[in-house]
């Protein structure tokens, strides 16, 4: 086992990884906000997340575009 080795993440992985981490941080901190003020800053919430969805849509759509022209059917692990 020592002898294998470790398999090179891909670039979506990665970056939904990231976006993820983004938003489980960014939803702990608006708790604690909203325990501390009693108040959440709703339009900051509101664009923040969605731009994590603009992001998660983006990336669909390269890899639905990379499968149709037959680029990407199961790996995607090149650079972008």
């Amino acid at each position: 086992m020592s002898g294998k080795r470790r398999k090179k993440a891909k670039t979506s992985n990665v970056i939904l990884l990231a976006l993820g981490l983004f938003a489980v941080g960014f939803i702990v901190a608006m708790t604690v906000i909203f325990c501390v003020k009693g108040a959440v800053p709703d339009t900051l919430i509101q664009y923040t997340l969605g731009a994590g969805g603009v992001e998660a849509l983006l990336l669909a759509g390269i890899k639905i575009s990379k499968v149709r022209a037959g680029e990407g059917g199961g790996d995607d692990g090149e650079a972008l």
